[in-house]
């Protein structure tokens, strides 16, 4: 079918046996043993909702990661966070601390700034906190902890300053996880400054927070040239 391989959403559970997450576990024999499926790419999702599912690096040979450190890491250095050189070196070079362990290479390291769930990148550069009132559960749903920094004034504004700041961190994210060792993902939309208004648990709205806005503004467009 001309498939180049496959990624596991929250891969982690695939790997419980009876209950804690283990690298023997059966689901990679039956993996690396088929004459199919271990020749293709491997990526997961590190990680799932239960005790000890957070799993980055831990996985064996042939498999790729959604590097979730890399994410808050890369946040935390460019909203300037303390103490974030040394975990930024790591993560632009390839995560070596995460993978050079197992044997991996740094194309084991999927890099992210922003995915399908959370802020997208507009958001993540115009909103402290998340606003997810719309969805019905009372703001409950929804990560807490974002990384994110509104670069001086909190959702829309007007404030050239702060706009510029905002355009700024745009290419400061995006020429960062440009450069990094490893494999670049860019979340759909981020490259036209695509928001969904402070929302970071947008899946379950049926309407336009999630849609693309093919209508581009002359700002827009020059974000767009520039990437």
């Amino acid at each position: 079918m001309h498939v180049d391989g496959f990624r596991f959403d929250l891969a982690a559970t695939l790997t419980r046996e009876i209950y804690e997450v283990g690298t023997l576990a059966t689901f990679f024999d039956i993996i690396h043993q088929d004459p199919v499926l271990s020749n293709v790419k491997l990526i997961a999702e590190p990680w799932d909702l239960g005790q000890g599912g957070y799993q980055v690096g831990q996985f064996p040979l042939l498999w790729s990661e959604w590097n979730g450190k890399y994410r808050d890491e890369i946040r935390n250095f460019w909203r300037g966070q303390n103490s974030t050189l040394a975990s930024f070196a790591y993560r632009f070079t390839g995560s070596s601390d995460l993978y050079e362990i197992s044997g991996r290479k740094p194309n084991a390291s999927i890099n992210f700034i922003t995915a399908h769930d959370g802020f997208t990148l507009a958001d993540l550069v115009s909103y402290n906190e998340k606003y997810n009132e719309v969805n019905g559960e009372n703001n409950n749903d929804g990560e807490i902890y974002n990384c994110s920094w509104n670069c001086g004034k909190e959702g829309k504004t007007n404030n050239p300053e702060v706009l510029a700041l905002r355009e700024q961190q745009k290419r400061n994210f995006l020429t960062t996880l440009m450069l990094s060792q490893g494999v670049p993902m860019i979340l759909g939309g981020d490259e036209t400054g695509r928001s969904q208004q402070g929302n970071n648990n947008g899946y379950c709205q049926d309407n336009d927070i999630s849609w693309f806005n093919w209508d581009l503004t002359k700002v827009d467009q020059n974000f767009l040239s520039f990437t």
